[in-house]
């Protein structure tokens, strides 16, 4: 599975809508989606395009790029979902492509908790869902807009 024609996101990871997440936007470097498990409403994916496995392998740029674009995910969740606070996970030893989970803790969530991205899975009613990725996809082009 480390390899990239074998590799599941780097097959529908461009897609609108793939089984898992919704598309919100993409850099040259990145695609960030919106997953379907909204156990902490507005938990997103921001996923390197190129098929590395590891953050050692990038060269700064790829790295300062890889970061600014979860960067830019975590405040437009911020901006949509009001969270109190969000959580950066990089795994991969799961799903060998790099990316990062960007998971909202809401007020309601236990603090003491440890963040466990196999919450659920609580699937919103489609329309919710769609209206969530379509707010959340308009926070990050206002960001994007600001930043260029």
């Amino acid at each position: 599975m480390t390899d990239a024609d074998s590799c599941g996101m780097c097959k529908d990871m461009h897609l609108d809508e793939n089984e898992h997440s919704i598309l919100i936007g993409s850099t040259r470097a990145t695609h960030t989606r919106i997953a379907r498990n909204q156990a902490h409403r507005g938990y997103s994916l921001v996923v390197l395009r190129e098929h590395i496995t590891d953050l050692g392998d990038l060269s700064s740029e790829q790295l300062q790029a890889f970061w600014s674009d979860v960067q830019r995910a975590g405040r437009a969740i911020a901006a949509t979902f009001e969270p109190r606070k969000i959580d950066y996970l990089v795994m991969g030893h799961r799903m060998p492509h790099l990316h990062c989970h960007v998971f909202p803790q809401h007020s309601e969530d236990d603090p003491l908790r440890n963040v466990d991205i196999s919450d659920g899975p609580h699937f919103a009613p489609i329309e919710s869902f769609h209206a969530d990725a379509r707010a959340l996809r308009s926070a990050w082009e206002r960001l994007g807009a600001l930043s260029g």
